[in-house]
C-alpha cells in the first residue's frame, strides 16, 4: 500500500490477520519524506495485549498503533518534535528534583492505591509524601530517566534509559503488578506537570512530542515485562494473578495496613444536596464531561464499552455514550444525595449485585475507580466554582468510595477451574 511518498510494505502474516485500515493524515511529517522504503513489522506485546506495526527509518522513529475502535494510527518522533522535547528539557532540568516529586504526588492524588506498587511507602504514613527522602529520590530519577529517554530518541531511533537498562525495567514493573493503567495515569501526570513547568511555550504540538516519546518508551518497557502463566478475571488478564481489591464497605483500607473508619455527617450531605440542586438541570452534558475527562488518562477504558467500538462514530458524537455518561452521573450523585437518611449506599433504577457483576464481567479495577473519582470531583467542582470548597470536595470524596466500596463488594470472582 501507498501513503503519501512513501511506500510501505506488510508482511503477508501481517496482510492476513485482517481488519486494519490505515487511517489517512496528509498532516504527518514523515508522509511528506522522499520515497524512502519502510519495512514494518509486527509486534504483539504479551502483558498488555498491545498490538502495532513498527518502522525504522534514519531519520525518523515512527509506529503505526492499532486503534481501540478498530484501524490504524501512524505516528511518527520528528526533528520538529525532538527540537520541542530538547527545548522544555532544557528549561526543567535544574528544577527536576521539584518536578519529579510534583509529578508523583499528582499520580497519588488521581490513582492512590499505586502507593502499593512502592515497598518504601508502605510503613511511612508518619511521614508526608512530600517530605518523603525516598520518595524525593526515587521521584528525581524517574522524571529525569523519563524526559533523557524522549531527548535522545530520535538520535538513538529506540526508547533508551539511563543507567539503567529496558530488561530490568520490564522485570521490575513485572514483579510489582504494573498494568496498562499504571502507564497511563502517569502519563497523563507527566503532561500536566510538563504543562504547568513551561506554560511560555507549551503547545498542542509539544503535548504531541512528549506524549509519543512516553508512548515508545513505555512499549518498550511493557516488551520485557513477562508473564507467567495467564490468569483470566472479569475478561482481562491479569499479570499477577487477582487485580481486584475490595475494601469493606463503610471503611477505608489504609495503603500501610488497618482500616480507617469514615462517617458521611449532616454537614457533609447539605453541601452533596445543594451542589447537586445546581448542577441537576445539566446532568447530561456534565455526564459527558467527566466521561471524556476520564479517559483522557487511561483510553484503555474504551475497551470496557461496547458502544464505543465502533470506529465509524467518534466518542464525541456517540449517543449511547452520552446516555450512560448521564445515567452514571445521576446515579452516582443521587446515591450521595441519599446516603445519609437511607443509611446505606443505594443506587437509582438498579441494584448493587447488578452492577457489581457488570464492573466484574467489563475487567473494572480499583485505578478506574479512582480516575473515575479524580475526574468526577473536578467536573463538579468546575460546575459550581462559586460554592466548591475543600469541605464539598471530601463530602463528594466520601459518598464515591462508600458507593464504589458497596459495588467492589459485588464483584465476585468465577469459580475456579481445577487444574
Amino acid at each position: 500500500m501507498e501513503a503519501g511518498s512513501i511506500r510501505t510494505t506488510v508482511s503477508q502474516k501481517v496482510a492476513r490477520s485482517g481488519n486494519f485500515a490505515l487511517q489517512k493524515n496528509s498532516s504527518l511529517p514523515f508522509l511528506r519524506l522522499n520515497n524512502n522504503f519502510n519495512q514494518l513489522s509486527w509486534i504483539k506485546r504479551q502483558v498488555s495485549a498491545s498490538q502495532g506495526l513498527f518502522c525504522q527509518n534514519p531519520r525518523l522513529n515512527s509506529s503505526v498503533s492499532k486503534r481501540i475502535n478498530g484501524g490504524l494510527v501512524v505516528k511518527a518522533f520528528t526533528e520538529e518534535h525532538e527540537a520541542l522535547v530538547v527545548k522544555s528539557w532544557n528549561v526543567m532540568k535544574k528544577n527536576a528534583s521539584e518536578l519529579g516529586l510534583k509529578f508523583f504526588l499528582r499520580v497519588f492524588e488521581i490513582a492512590p492505591t499505586a502507593k502499593k506498587l512502592f515497598s518504601f511507602l508502605r510503613d511511612s504514613d508518619d511521614v508526608p509524601l512530600n517530605r518523603n527522602p525516598k520518595l524525593k529520590a526515587h521521584a528525581l530519577t524517574v522524571f529525569s530517566m523519563t524526559c533523557e529517554s524522549a531527548v535522545n530518541l530520535r538520535k538513538a531511533g529506540k526508547a533508551t534509559v539511563k543507567d539503567s537498562n529496558l530488561k530490568d525495567m520490564g522485570e521490575t514493573h513485572f514483579k510489582y503488578g504494573v498494568v496498562d493503567e499504571h502507564f497511563e495515569v502517569v502519563r497523563f501526570a507527566l503532561l500536566e506537570t510538563i504543562k504547568e513547568a513551561v506554560p511560555e511555550i507549551w503547545s498542542e504540538e509539544m503535548k504531541e512530542a512528549w506524549k509519543e516519546a512516553y508512548d515508545q518508551l513505555v512499549a518498550a518497557i511493557k516488551e520485557q515485562m513477562k508473564p507467567p502463566a495467564q490468569l483470566t478475571v472479569g475478561g482481562r488478564d491479569t499479570a499477577m494473578g487477582e487485580n481486584i481489591r475490595i475494601p469493606q464497605s463503610g471503611f477505608s483500607e489504609r495503603i500501610s495496613g488497618g482500616l480507617a473508619v469514615k462517617a458521611f455527617t449532616e454537614e457533609q450531605e447539605a453541601l452533596v444536596v445543594r451542589s447537586w440542586n445546581a448542577m441537576k438541570k445539566d446532568a447530561p452534558e456534565l455526564g459527558l464531561k467527566c466521561f471524556f475527562r476520564a479517559i483522557e488518562i487511561i483510553p484503555t477504558a474504551q475497551k470496557m464499552f461496547s458502544f464505543l467500538r465502533d470506529p465509524g462514530v467518534p466518542p464525541e458524537k456517540n449517543p449511547k455514550l452520552r446516555a450512560h455518561a448521564s445515567t452514571v452521573f445521576s446515579i452516582i450523585c443521587e446515591s450521595a444525595v441519599n446516603l445519609r437518611k437511607a443509611g446505606k449506599v443505594t443506587v437509582k433504577d438498579s441494584n448493587l449485585k447488578h452492577l457489581g457483576e457488570v464492573h466484574f464481567k467489563y475487567g473494572a479495577i480499583d485505578e478506574h475507580f479512582e480516575v473515575l473519582r479524580f475526574k468526577l470531583l473536578e467536573t463538579i467542582r468546575d460546575a459550581v466554582p462559586e460554592m466548591w470548597s475543600p469541605e464539598m470536595k471530601e463530602a463528594w470524596k466520601e459518598a464515591y468510595d462508600q458507593l464504589a466500596a458497596a459495588i467492589k463488594e459485588q464483584m465476585k470472582p468465577p469459580t475456579q477451574v481445577p487444574q
